[in-house]
């Protein structure tokens, strides 16, 4: 019907510009094959006592300003993030604009995740926006949540395919609005709205949030959206979907919806406002203008829809970045609820949502990041969430018996956290990405490939210790779970992988092995082919299994026991190393102990805890080091409760060796009356190891030990000031110097007690 409006309007046009008038130019119209109600349109138009020079007036403008997938990202930076006072500063300076959000807003950051949405409506209200459609994202709370934030929006919050019980989800949330579509006039012009989201929601997101729901087809639910615009005299219609490209891996893509507009809808859908892929969208697709912004509030969209004095729409979008907005005033009443809800989220960060006895282990330690080429207890936790969530994803869709496994790229997990209490602020500054986990189904083969990937940095291993003699790390190194995986640093880079074994199986997976599936669950930004994970991304995507942090935060909830998180001391053996000699075993690890005025804390007894363990004794020697026995892998030791761990690890060579690298490790000596109390005799200390039978090949009977799972490659060593201490930041490249790997590679469990005696002056062991 528009289309035969518009070829009408455009008749009626031509014969005015000849010289007849309306009434004269819809008498000459030919009526064959006309149906009752174009008809009647003929007659409309006919009757309308508008002069020539009213049908010739000029065409008129109505700008669209468009948001998606911000995710928290409401804050500018004065650099990348635009920020929402500044949004609604330019809504401000243009009144006669429509602001519109294509969805994925009262997710990710924790001023959008702390309240579960409820904010980010708060600041959107203020900001003037006039429209919003809901992401899968909005319904990571649950459908409650996602229906009182709805409740709480000044503006229509639209989809026209989401239903519950056989009704329409949205309709009567929000008093005088259908749930479908709306219609907004600017400057005369009557814009026609309706809303979309992905059906790929009914398995993007937890099964608990959204039972009940149904998510029908997107394309029967837009013709008939347009439809009921047309009939309801839009000028211009216009589909706010949260569909993405093909990238996004829905099932129905905005170019999907786009080309799918033929035979009598063909012309009548205008424009495309499209989210979920985090993409930049700006083409015409069967005379479909698409567009979409990317995520974060990188950018802003600034669509200018023309409609000619013809009736014929003409649609142009433009991309706004920080640098757009150097003129524009933000708004006073956006940047000020903003900094009450940050002050006010402070306190809330620092809530404890439990204990660990043991630091949780990640960050930067001096000049080398453990996650980054080690398995740690934090690696193995946030692993072991993704896995748990994946499981319960499967167990909810009646495919319980297939493998699952979690990774998790060691750039991803940013600080660790240090034994005591955990907080939902130290979980965001952990996790600060505001990533998606994806399902994807494997093989063994491929498993293997992703694993090789994940070791191509390995650049052998010193035989005696262990310690690993890298020249670079990568934040893309995985932590596991759900399998175990044997590496030898020493052999050429692809083909380093010894073996990969499931949990509680035996035998290892065979490297050939195309067939058996296993499910792997993995953030969004590894598994869309991050850090030279192609193989991963070029795999469709099975399902989402929510937010990384949320997954995180709900599963230390589920694990803490009478208030402290169970299970994560130490690391568990999931990932090992035999080089051409090396086999795991106890390691002697030194740590230095400092009175308060800085000097060593010569021949004292002490009482020390390894992973939050039962207290133990110890002496320091007369240079005022602790040595203390621990098994292979990396420990966090301590010799008072009320201090921050240490870290050592023979893998990494931290306590091990002492060079530009690596700092020894140090603690204070306790006032007195904090001691640790000691219990018990420590056990004795376990005797060496036999010399391996020579005969023994590289990785014979090496099994991982029983027990209980956005970082870009070589982009770290940028260093900030904090508090008078240096913190790491950025993602590059950690080089080592020539010669000290050299001596690395010479020592010996012996020769690194000579290192220590060698660097033990005051000067050179606080370098």
């Amino acid at each position: 019907m528009k289309n035969f409006r518009k070829k009408i309007s455009a008749f009626l046009f031509a014969a005015v510009l000849a010289g007849a008038s309306l009434s004269a130019a819809a008498e000459e119209l030919p009526v064959e094959g006309i149906s009752s109600e174009e008809a009647s349109a003929v007659e409309e138009l006919s009757q309308d006592g508008a002069s020539a020079e009213a049908a010739a007036a000029a065409e008129t403008q109505v700008t669209i300003y468009h948001t998606n997938d911000t995710h928290g990202y409401l804050e500018g930076d004065g650099e990348s993030i635009i920020g929402l006072p500044l949004v609604a500063g330019l809504r401000n300076a243009d009144p006669d604009s429509i602001l519109v959000d294509a969805g994925d807003a009262t997710q990710g950051l924790p001023i959008a995740s702390l309240t579960k949405g409820n904010d980010v409506i708060r600041l959107m209200n203020l900001a003037g926006y006039d429209l919003m459609v809901p992401g899968n994202h909005e319904f990571d709370f649950g459908t409650d949540a996602f229906l009182t934030n709805a409740g709480l929006a000044e503006f229509p919050v639209i989809s026209s395919n989401i239903y519950r019980g056989g009704s329409l989800l949205l309709s009567g949330i929000q008093e005088g609005n259908s749930g479908c579509h709306t219609i907004i006039e600017r400057n005369g012009v009557k814009v026609g709205f309706f809303g979309l989201t992905t059906t790929e929601t009914a398995s993007a997101t937890n099964p608990e949030g959204i039972q009940g729901l149904e998510f029908t087809d997107e394309i029967e639910a837009a013709k008939q959206e347009i439809t009921h615009l047309e009939e309801a005299g839009a000028d211009v219609i216009i589909a706010v979907g949260h569909l993405g490209d093909e990238t996004a891996g829905a099932p129905c893509t905005s170019t999907d919806l786009a080309e799918a507009m033929t035979g009598e809808f063909y012309g009548d859908l205008d424009v495309i406002i499209d989210g979920h892929s985090h993409t930049v969208e700006n083409a015409e697709v069967n005379d479909v203008l698409i567009v979409q912004t990317g995520t974060g509030l990188n950018a802003l969209g600034k669509l200018t829809v023309t409609v000619l004095a013809d009736g014929e729409v003409e649609a142009e979008e433009s991309l706004l970045s920080v640098a757009d907005f150097a003129d524009v005033t933000p708004d006073a009443a956006t940047e000020e609820l903003l900094a009450q809800i940050s002050v006010s989220q402070d306190t809330m960060l620092g809530e404890s949502i439990g204990q660990t006895a043991t630091t949780l282990w990640a960050g930067w330690i001096g000049q080398a990041a453990p996650t980054r080429f080690v398995e740690t207890n934090y690696g193995n936790l946030a692993a072991d969430a993704f896995a748990d969530a994946g499981r319960t994803m499967l167990a909810a869709s009646g495919n319980a018996d297939m493998p699952v496994v979690g990774i998790e790229n060691g750039g991803g997990i940013r600080a660790a956290v240090y034994n005591g209490n955990i907080t939902l602020g130290s979980l965001t500054t952990a996790f600060p990405f505001s990533n998606t986990l994806y399902m994807k189904v494997v093989t063994p083969a491929l498993l293997y490939d992703v694993m090789e990937v994940s070791g191509s940095d390995l650049d052998g291993q010193d035989p005696e210790t262990g310690m690993l003699l890298q020249t670079t790390i990568s934040g893309g190194f995985l932590q596991i779970s759900g399998f175990n995986v044997v590496f030898n640093p020493d052999a050429e880079a692809g083909n380093r992988v010894v073996s990969i074994t499931l949990d509680g199986q035996d035998t290892p997976l065979d490297r050939e092995d195309t067939e058996t599936q296993i499910m792997v669950v993995g953030n969004n930004y590894i598994m869309s082919g991050g850090n030279d994970y192609t193989m991963l991304g070029s795999l469709p995507k099975y399902a989402e299994a929510g937010g990384e942090l949320e997954t995180i935060q709900s599963y230390i909830t589920a694990n803490v026991q009478d208030g402290v998180l169970a299970g994560y001391r130490g690391t568990e053996g999931r990932i090992s190393y035999t080089g051409s000699v090396y086999k795991p075993k106890d390691y002697e690890a030194s740590v230095l102990i400092k009175n308060e005025d800085g000097t060593p804390y010569a021949n004292g007894e002490i009482t020390y805890r390894v992973d939050g363990g039962e207290g133990m004794k110890g002496t320091t020697d007369a240079d005022g080091i602790l040595k203390v026995t621990v098994s292979d892998g990396g420990h966090g030791i301590r010799v008072s409760d009320s201090q921050s761990e240490v870290y050592v690890d023979n893998y990494t060579g931290i306590g091990i060796v002492v060079d530009a690298i690596r700092a020894m490790p140090e603690l204070t000596v306790p006032e007195a009356g904090s001691e640790i109390p000691v219990t018990e005799e420590p056990d004795p200390e376990p005797a060496p190891d036999p010399d391996p039978d020579p005969e023994e090949k590289p990785g014979d009977n090496v099994t991982a030990d029983p027990g209980e799972n956005d970082g870009d490659k070589a982009s770290d060593t940028g260093k900030t000031k904090e508090n008078g201490k240096a913190v790491q930041t950025g993602d590059e490249e950690i080089m080592m110097p020539a010669a000290v790997l050299l001596a690395a590679m010479a020592l010996s469990a012996g020769a690194a007690v000579a290192v220590y005696r060698k660097k033990r002056t005051k000067e050179s062991i606080c370098h």
